[in-house]
């Protein structure tokens, strides 16, 4: 009948952890691009943590 929005969160991260992460994700897109496979969602996420 009706549909329900999805609940959205916010993360607040300290300096150290967005660093952390950062650097995970830029590995894993390096993995990725290296097997050839599309790395749009992992560069929005990218986006996301830098804004």
């Amino acid at each position: 009948m009706f549909k329900k929005k999805p609940k959205k969160y916010v993360v607040k991260f300290t300096p150290d952890e967005v660093r952390l992460l950062l650097t995970a994700l830029l590995w894993f897109r390096n993995k990725v691009v290296r097997a050839g496979k599309p790395t749009e969602d992992i560069n929005e996420l990218i986006l996301m943590i830098t804004k």
